[in-house]
């Protein structure tokens, strides 16, 4: 295959700038961020505040920034504030200003998007119902069954309104909060997915009422170096105004159908990509088209599905090659902003007249769990790493170490690309380029989702315009369902590597790491052989971190504070082996605390036949059929939880009595509880109180239990298995408990 290399396109600096009270200049141009005038490739991360509980905060930020999240992005869900008219809540995970307070305190910089319609699976995209009784319009046309009388998301003088008085109220919770003034606020995202899911046909009027919402945002004290606004699908940004962020999802759970989808395009090389899907249940039909210039603007991205929030039409599961493949495609095509949606996923708070997910009844086209907002994404709703975290940090790694090169870097494609998404056989293939360093990247995707690559073997890869002679990439291969990113020219201290097969990851000082593709790597060298090179399997890279002046491997959770290393280990022994810049690699053991806490789970269930179940067995809690009406009839179970400490004696660590007592927080840092069912969805209760629900997806069910303060006494309802509804992952059809289980959790310093 070939790749001409062209000239390098001249930069453009944009009128976004600004410094925080240390000083730091950011600013942006056509192509790329820059801090102090120097380049910078940042990675974004969506987490939802008033959806996790306010004492977990600090950690999951800490999580974040683990994974290689440099920012994160929070929508401000208006409902979540005022959901009665006239009466607000920043209290609890509605504390704005302690949620900002944490971001701060750990250098974390945030992007707030501050709607005022915001979208999240929220009920009316977070309007309040009050505002939508009052305008007969809940953002997408018009309250279901009601005319509309007056126009939500325009410049119409009620709506302003109550926008105004939506955002003075915010303000005040935020003053001090932006980054010039000290704070963690680096960006404010304006509206979303405007006059592309609901807001005025006309485009003139979209684009008089962002400019207005622009003025007033800065009117009101929302001052920060960068402004954006989604610009997918012909949503409205203003050149100069807003810059543009565009995403892409692995599937669509919001479609109107139970049928697989086509072969997406997002799992292509493409420059300059918009996800055709996205939004796609609310679009508005149009005319075609950009309100902004592709070539004035950089390519950065705020929504790459990190996962897939279920609906209860379609339980698509986002697999973690397919979460990897995209963002290497996005990253391979010259994106310049890796902003994932979501990273981090949640819990609904409990609303005070309604549930506050999208359902049928405020006009949207699916139900969504009342509690639930896991979107199977990186970190789960549990607090739990997904697989698709530890192989997009593998990502990130590259990105932070070699910022410089590839935030200035160009995209190029091949004179032969694939036919379609459903081309199975031509490599996807792109080069990252920097004419300023001479330093190359190759990327390489070989996967695409539900379908089966061929794999890549002895690929050569022939690339002009960097010498005289043409420059060829050998024997690089890359297995089905994997994807590679293969360096060349890049500068190893005094050494340059002019090509390998394998693929680049990181380095700690003038150590670098890579990672074999299925072949036996090879380093070719512009002099002299570099001899601090380390090579890892994939599997270790996929599992480290580089925290501090070291590089951890571990399948477990590894996070700094305050320069502490803390990991999360279960009742085993895990192992953690560690480089430094020089040296030889050590290895060590982290141990559960001496006193551990033993949970048992105890459910029965009783069928037709009255066969038991004993998971852990302790106390026995009998199953009932509770009729629904129309001949069906859901499930209830109780489930009793019970925990003992063990004092393990070293001189006889396998005698040990057990005595029921309270579990300390200082003794253990979570209980999960494990459900697998065969049914539709279940709800998990403490009494009357809905703790969570699930929609079944395939995947076992995994409660954290800290957060509702360690419930003994747990009511399960399980509802029957519906036709009709898409699965990526195998059906458990039927109406009952398959296993209960408990694993508690300690967090231990390194």
């Amino acid at each position: 295959m070939k790749i001409r290399i062209n000239e390098k396109t001249a930069l453009e600096k944009l009128p976004f700038n600004g410094r925080d009270s240390e000083g730091n200049f950011y600013e942006i141009n056509n192509k790329f961020f820059l801090k102090n005038g120097e380049p910078m490739l940042p990675v974004m991360g969506e987490f939802h505040f008033s959806r996790w509980n306010p004492a977990d905060w600090e950690e999951a930020v800490l999580k974040m920034r683990a994974g290689g999240v440099d920012i994160v992005a929070t929508y401000i869900f208006w409902n979540h504030h005022e959901e009665i008219k006239g009466e607000w809540d920043f209290s609890g995970s509605k504390d704005i200003r302690a949620f900002l307070e944490v971001c701060r305190s750990v250098n974390m910089p945030v992007w707030l998007r501050i709607g005022p319609w915001a979208h999240g699976e929220c009920r009316n995209g977070g309007f309040p119902d009050w505002l939508v009784d009052e305008l007969g319009d809940n953002g997408l046309g018009a309250k279901p069954g009601q005319e509309k009388v007056r126009e939500a998301r325009t410049n119409d003088e009620l709506y302003m309104k109550y926008v105004r008085i939506f955002w003075e109220k915010l303000s005040e919770q935020v003053q001090g909060q932006m980054c010039k003034d000290g704070g963690a606020v680096l960006g404010i995202q304006l509206e979303n997915e405007y006059c592309h899911a609901g807001g005025p046909a006309d485009k003139n009027k979209g684009i008089d009422h962002m400019m207005t919402l622009k003025k007033l945002a800065i009117e009101l004290g929302f001052e920060v170096p960068y402004y954006t606004s989604t610009g997918w699908g012909g949503a409205i940004v203003i050149d100069g105004e807003t810059i543009p962020v565009l995403g892409g999802y692995v599937d669509a759970p919001w479609a109107g159908h139970d049928k697989e989808m086509p072969a997406c395009e997002n799992f292509l090389f493409t420059p300059f990509r918009e996800d055709e899907n996205i939004g796609a249940d609310l679009k508005i039909e149009k005319e075609d088209g950009y309100t902004f210039s592709k070539t004035r603007n950089p390519y950065l991205t705020a929504e790459l599905g990190g996962g897939l929030q279920v609906t209860s039409l379609r339980r698509t599961y986002p697999f973690p090659q397919d979460i990897e493949a995209q963002a290497m495609c996005m990253l391979g095509a010259g994106a310049n902003l890796l902003g994932y949606y979501m990273y981090h996923g949640g819990v609904n708070p409990d609303g005070k007249c309604t549930g506050l997910q999208e359902a049928r009844v405020t006009g949207y086209f699916n139900d969504l769990p009342v509690k639930s907002y896991d979107f199977q994404t990186c970190i789960r709703e549990s607090g739990k790493l997904h697989d698709s975290y530890h192989r997009l940090k593998k990502i990130h790694l590259m990105i932070h170490a070699f910022t410089e090169q590839l935030a200035q870097s160009q995209a190029y494609f091949p004179d032969v690309q694939p036919q379609s998404a459903e081309d199975m056989t031509t490599p996807r293939i792109s080069v990252r380029y920097s004419h300023d360093t001479k330093e190359g990247f190759l990327f390489i995707n070989n996967q695409q989702r539900l379908r089966k690559m061929t794999p890549i073997q002895n690929l050569q890869v022939e690339i002009e315009g960097i010498a005289e002679e043409a420059f060829v990439l050998e024997n690089i291969c890359c297995a089905s369902g994997e994807c590679a990113i293969v360096p060349f020219g890049l500068r190893m201290g005094d050494c340059r590597l002019l090509r390998t097969n394998a693929s680049l990851l990181t380095k700690l000082g003038e150590r670098y790491f890579f990672y074999d593709n299925g072949e036996t790597p090879y380093f070719e060298y512009e002099g002299a052989a570099y001899d601090n090179v380390v090579i890892l399997t994939r599997e270790e890279a996929e599992h480290a971190y580089v925290i501090g002046d070291r590089l951890y491997i571990t399948e477990k959770s590894l996070f700094e504070k305050d320069g502490v290393l803390y990991s999360l280990v279960g009742e085993d022994e895990e192992k953690v082996r560690f480089y430094e810049e020089t040296g030889e690699v050590v290895e060590m053991y982290l141990l559960p605390p001496e006193v551990m806490t033993e949970v048992s789970v105890n459910c029965e269930e009783c069928d037709d036949e009255e066969k038991k179940s004993a998971i852990i067995a302790a106390n026995v809690v009998h199953a009932e059929d509770m009729h629904l009406g129309a001949n069906e009839s859901c499930k209830v179970y109780e489930i009793n939880l019970t925990m003992h400490k063990v004092e393990v004696e070293e001189s006889d660590a396998e005698s040990t009595d057990d005595v029921d007592v309270e579990v300390y927080e200082d003794e253990l840092h979570e209980v999960y509880l494990h459900i697998d069912y065969a049914g539709d969805k279940a709800e998990l209760y403490a009494g009357d109180e809905l703790l969570t629900d699930w929609f079944s997806n395939g995947e076992e069910w995994i409660v954290a239990l800290k957060r509702y303060d360690y419930p003994q006494d747990l009511r399960l309802v399980v509802y029957p298995y519906r036709d009709g509804v898409y699965y990526d992952l195998p059906a458990k059809k039927g109406c009952e408990v398959i296993s209960v289980s408990a694993e508690v959790e300690y967090k231990i310093e390194v």
